[in-house]
């Protein structure tokens, strides 16, 4: 077996990949970011007419080329490893995470590709380090049943996070309770770019401070009639719950489920319902859209929010840690 590594060459380079990362799927792994749907989104050709790889590089600050630049860099650091144009892995770093994601084959396991990924990855952090004179951090998710990727990690000396992840699930067979709003509150859907920082102090409030990432928000793939917003009487946004619909795929084939992302309630408009409400909106409008479960990620403990998740009829089918390398 001769194994070579190539970066990321174009659309013929999509669907190995996508094989590959179903040939791995698991009922742990089958909603890890990045989905089918995400793959083919941040690998997709730069839409812009006339575009390069370099001259989207090149338009970091302009709002038209924004979705280019992302992808553009997100496909620089994608790489391929190869046995005579076989793909056995692949690895990519979503811009602007400095997550390392990655799967090999499982007929190829344990012959080495999985340390050049972790040198590959290490590599091409400490050069973004170097260019921007600071030192940076690389994460890898392990799920608890992945054994040989755990001591892969501690043995490149990774750290695990102290804290715990859960991945739940809800099966949208069944009906889903009606939402209803305290009264004055109404739903909003989506912001505009104006709102953005209006959208943002919602973000800061209900996360201690912590600024959100308007990537998303600000790209082709903002889906507004999923990002849902309660607005107070005085026209406060109170609380949101912000959904997606994505595709996965397994053996079975690919499929449509949604995803809640952000969610929660400004501290002093708790206990009035409106995340449950905002929750049972977004199952519904998922459900419509044709979503077969939802799934989520919340931290493990006894928290108001997996209450919440749990009564909703939200199960826990895996759990992980992050582990971390200072680079």
């Amino acid at each position: 077996m001769t194994i070579r590594m190539r970066l990321y060459a174009g659309l013929k380079d999509i669907q190995p990949i996508i094989d590959v990362k179903i040939t791995c799927t698991t009922v742990e792994n089958i909603y890890d970011y990045p989905t089918v749907s995400d793959l083919r989104e941040l690998l997709a050709p730069l839409q812009t007419e006339g575009t390069t790889m370099r001259s989207a590089m090149e338009e970091e600050d302009r709002t038209t080329n924004r979705d280019d630049y992302r992808r553009a860099l997100t496909q620089q650091a994608t790489a391929l490893w190869e046995d005579d144009g076989q793909l056995l892995a692949y690895a990519l770093f979503a811009f602007p995470s400095t997550i390392l994601v990655f799967q090999v084959h499982p007929a190829t396991r344990g012959r080495g590709i999985e340390t050049q990924i972790l040198a590959w990855g290490i590599e091409r952090l400490h050069t973004a380090g170097e260019r921007h004179s600071r030192r940076l951090s690389l994460w890898c998710r392990c799920h608890e049943n992945e054994a040989e990727r755990r001591a892969l990690l501690e043995d490149a000396h990774f750290k695990p996070q102290p804290w715990r992840d859960l991945r739940m699930i809800c099966s949208l067979d069944l009906p889903v309770p009606e939402a209803t709003l305290p009264p004055g509150f109404v739903l909003r859907l989506g912001v505009t770019e104006e709102e953005l920082e209006k959208y943002q102090d919602l973000h800061r409030a209900v996360f201690d401070g912590v600024s959100m990432n308007f990537d998303y928000h600000q790209s082709r793939a903002y889906q507004p009639d999923l990002d849902l917003i309660a607005v107070s009487p005085d026209g406060t946004f109170t609380a949101f719950c912000l959904c997606r619909l994505k595709l996965v795929a397994d053996s079975s084939g690919e499929y449509a489920v949604g995803e809640i992302g952000v969610i929660g309630t400004r501290p002093e408009y708790e206990k009035r319902g409106l995340v449950r409400a905002l929750l049972y909106s977004g199952l519904q409008r998922l459900k419509e859209r044709g979503g077969k479960s939802v799934f989520l990620e919340t931290e493990d403990g006894e928290t108001a929010a997996l209450r919440l998740f749990m009564s909703a009829g939200f199960r826990t089918v895996s759990a992980w840690h992050w582990f971390t390398k200072e680079v």
